[in-house]
């Protein structure tokens, strides 16, 4: 985990009448490891996680590690607050099963702290568990955002080992790469280019759900130097990256997975489907996206762990 680089996928959560659905979550799973990502991450933003009860998160993170190898990595995001809560849910998941590789976790929703009671709140996180912890800077969903100051507070936490960036600050992300050892994962898929290009470690992208083979494709790319060819691609994944995010997230990320006959449209209030224009625009650039051929690469590469992948046809 001290290594966290290349592209990780925030799996959604499948639902079907109205229960978490294990097989198809398992499938999913098997699916992206097979697709060459470095790591997943359950029980996310992406995954809908403010949905799920404690019992269904620890149910999808078991489903999930039964069908990885041992020694791929699996992220579980946990939230919350109040922070002796979350320190109780760290307690509690690793006492009745095995705990993930890292957590994923955000600053305190909605309270909006200080900075201070924010490194004091991960602090706290840090005496309740010895597993990894990757901060989660969502200043759109928490309402704050963790300062550089912040990080440098925490740099004697051994337990704090990288940062998932969704605060769109290119220039705290140069900053951070310059002075802190930290990993700084991209959360903004449209900063995806830009931000892996400044030196950031890799990405959590949720768009990486479609067609991780070019995702992992252009990791690779700007690792090598290949400027012009990781540009091209870019530019041919951002109106589908544009469109899974014109709606609240999930919904346009299952709406295209449901195209791709990868899993149901279903959610949990508040949560609603993607609306019926925004599937029309959907569905023409998710038709173009799927035409475009596995690139070649020389040199650094992302692992290929399947073979013969297929990438069903879109459903219009």
């Amino acid at each position: 985990m001290k290594q966290m680089q290349g592209i990780w996928i925030p799996l959604i959560t499948p639902i079907s009448g109205a229960e978490v659905d294990v097989p198809a979550l398992q499938k999913l799973a098997g699916h992206y490891f097979s697709a060459g990502v470095s790591g997943l991450v359950v029980c996310g933003s992406t995954g809908e996680a403010s949905m799920l009860s404690e019992g269904e998160k620890a149910q999808i993170l078991a489903a999930v590690q039964d069908v990885v190898p041992v020694g791929f990595p699996v992220m579980m995001g946990i939230g919350g607050s109040y922070t002796q809560r979350v320190a109780e849910k760290l307690t509690r998941l690793e006492k009745f099963g095995t705990p993930p590789d890292a957590y994923l976790i955000s600053a305190p929703a909605y309270v909006r702290p200080s900075q201070e009671g924010i490194a004091l709140h991960f602090r706290a996180l840090c005496e309740a568990t010895e597993q990894p912890i990757v901060l989660y800077n969502i200043p759109a969903r928490t309402g704050v955002h963790i300062e550089t100051s912040t990080l440098s507070a925490l740099s004697d936490c051994p337990q704090i080992i990288g940062m998932k960036d969704c605060s769109g600050r290119l220039e705290q992300a140069a900053r951070i790469l310059r002075t802190s050892p930290l990993r700084l994962m991209c959360g903004d898929d449209h900063l995806l280019s830009d931000f892996l290009s400044i030196g950031g470690h890799g990405a959590i992208s949720a768009a990486a759900h479609i067609r991780p083979d070019l995702f992992c494709a252009l990791y690779a790319m700007i690792r090598q130097g290949e400027t012009a060819r990781s540009l091209i691609l870019f530019q041919q994944l951002f109106p589908l990256i544009r469109l899974l995010h014109c709606e609240p997230n999930p919904a346009p990320l299952k709406a295209a997975l449901s195209l791709l006959g990868m899993a149901k449209e279903e959610f949990r209030l508040p949560m609603t489907p993607m609306s019926a224009s925004g599937k029309q625009y959907l569905a023409r650039e998710l038709e173009k996206l799927m035409q475009i051929p596995a690139p070649q690469l020389t040199g650094i590469s992302p692992a290929k762990r399947g073979t013969n992948l297929v990438f069903p046809s879109c459903v219009v």
